[in-house]
């Protein structure tokens, strides 16, 4: 039998986060002879039985991550906890789930589960179910489900590991771009979302960006030991959202599928009927020309299309090491673009034939193949505008 209340000090010789053998020494203070209890050395949690084995690892620290239903995903199912566990199994949490914060505490057992009612204002409560991974498993995670009664969500959340003594191998400045699933659906933005994530040499992640109706998002979170980085950003007065896990490659590239909802009703002139889509996320670390990046000089094909144009409009560009940009042809449509070197972020501006009125467009270049996407406003619905660099 184990207590919580029974502690004994071992002596670790693994000082990294990562898996591998760990040795220990029991140096005092038992329990009637009996070495038992459950301890905590550099940030781990040791349960150790009466012969002084490890029975499992449980590390403390602050985990973030997302719940989010598996089929049929919807904004009420979606949400993002963050939850910080002590050395004795307490933790305190904060779970938004559909836009509704909620905070809440409780205990891990020595198996590393806990079960919790979190009561919403207004809303029916949610039963979150929480399970710390061990050391068998070897992934610092944790495990679980919410649930109101009628969706029923799969929550994963890691823990943050990185620090000035380990140093996240990801870090730097990336941009990225939202793919709309379909650009041919007016039904839903045809724009393309753009933004910057910057991970610090610590893990923190910061991102922001715009979605392809034109909506800001930003968020600050560590992205994971894994690779992984949670996006949730709630909106329109949190009655939308927009969710995603993000993963890292070796190659400093990013990619995501995310979960984009907004309802019916929405204020604005875009979209009022709401949608629910899937954009793709993809991205790459964007390094300034000024710190050793390559120059953004190239030239390709610029196309906008959709948000309310009756028909594509073509261009020929000629960008310059310096960001500005030459367009051919000239014509009555004046479009003018513009590019920020140390960003990859363009801006510019048309007069849309739609409304007769100059529309400003905006978007930004993914420094891997120099290609560029972005979007502007019609009438009632965004269009895309894409890049592509001359073979």
């Amino acid at each position: 039998m184990l207590f919580r209340s029974d502690w004994i000090t071992i002596t670790s010789t693994n000082s990294g986060f990562g898996s591998g053998t760990i040795s220990y020494s029991v140096a005092a203070n038992t329990n009637g002879g009996a070495r038992v209890g459950t301890i905590s050395v550099e940030g781990r949690i040791f349960t150790i039985n009466q012969q002084s084995e490890v029975l499992g690892r449980f590390l403390i620290g602050t985990y973030a991550g997302l719940a989010r239903q598996s089929s049929s995903p919807s904004n009420a199912s979606s949400g993002f906890i963050s939850l910080a566990l002590g050395k004795t199994g307490s933790f305190t949490a904060r779970l938004t789930m559909g836009g509704v914060r909620s905070n809440f505490k409780g205990t891990f057992d020595a198996s590393g589960n806990t079960t919790n009612t979190v009561a919403r204002k207004g809303l029916s409560s949610l039963q979150v179910i929480l399970q710390l991974l061990d050391v068998t498993n070897e992934t610092d995670e944790i495990v679980g489900t919410v649930s109101d009664g009628v969706f029923t969500s799969d929550l994963l959340a890691n823990l943050a590991v990185f620090s000035r003594v380990n140093p996240s191998p990801w870090a730097g400045s990336y941009t990225f771009i939202l793919e709309p699933a379909d650009d041919t659906d007016p039904t839903v933005p045809q724009g393309y979302g753009y933004g910057t994530l910057s991970i610090s040499t610590t893990g923190t992640g910061q991102m922001r960006g715009v979605l392809g109706d034109g909506t800001k998002i930003s968020s600050v979170v560590p992205v994971s030991g894994y690779g992984t980085w949670p996006l949730y950003a709630s909106l329109y007065k949190n009655q939308g959202s927009c969710i995603a896990w993000v993963t890292f490659a070796t190659n400093h590239m990013l990619t995501a599928t995310a979960n984009w909802f907004k309802p019916a009703g929405s204020s604005g002139n875009l979209y009022p009927d709401g949608f629910a889509t899937s954009p793709t996320i993809t991205g790459a670390l964007y390094v300034s020309p000024k710190n050793g990046g390559p120059s953004i000089a190239v030239s390709g094909q610029l196309t906008l299309g959709g948000g309310n144009l009756q028909s594509n409009l073509v261009k020929i560009v000629v960008i310059a090491a310096n960001g500005t940009v030459t367009v051919s042809p000239v014509a009555s449509d004046k479009l003018a673009l513009k590019i920020n070197p140390t960003t990859g972020q363009f801006s510019g501006s048309f007069v849309n034939p739609a409304i007769g009125k100059s529309t400003k467009l905006s978007g930004l270049l993914l420094q891997d193949d120099d290609s560029g996407s972005g979007y502007f406003p019609g009438t009632n619905q965004t269009g895309f505008v894409i890049f592509e660099p001359t073979p």
